[in-house]
């Protein structure tokens, strides 16, 4: 019974999450993703038969909103971290009728011998 007991309590307990992932499943549709420090709003539309994804990112609230634009045909995904941010990196992904985009954590490891 308390092995019983010991489960639910473990079930119902926040779990901090080490991705985020925001779908926009149709053209116009757009959403936020908060990772760290970052924040980076994400819309895209249709174009020649592929996905224009546009976003905008900043790490700071006091910063300039910095703009990316890229252009994922079906199936295809792409995967970096931006420029001035560290411990964060940004998959993009076209499948079906939709867009993912999702943000993982990262970590240095150094080699010492």
């Amino acid at each position: 019974m308390k092995t019983l007991a010991l489960l639910a309590a473990l079930a119902a307990a926040p779990v901090t999450a080490h991705a985020d992932t925001l779908l926009l499943p149709k053209p116009l549709s757009g959403g936020t993703l908060h990772a760290d420090s970052v924040d980076l709003s994400v819309y895209w539309t249709p174009v020649d038969g592929a996905a224009e994804v546009v976003a905008f990112y900043t790490d700071r609230p006091d910063a300039t909103p910095a703009r990316l634009a890229l252009r994922l045909a079906e199936g295809e995904q792409v995967t970096f971290g931006l420029p001035g941010v560290t411990g964060t990196v940004y998959r993009f992904e076209r499948a079906g009728e939709g867009v993912s985009v999702t943000s993982a954590r990262t970590s240095t490891d150094l080699a010492l011998n």
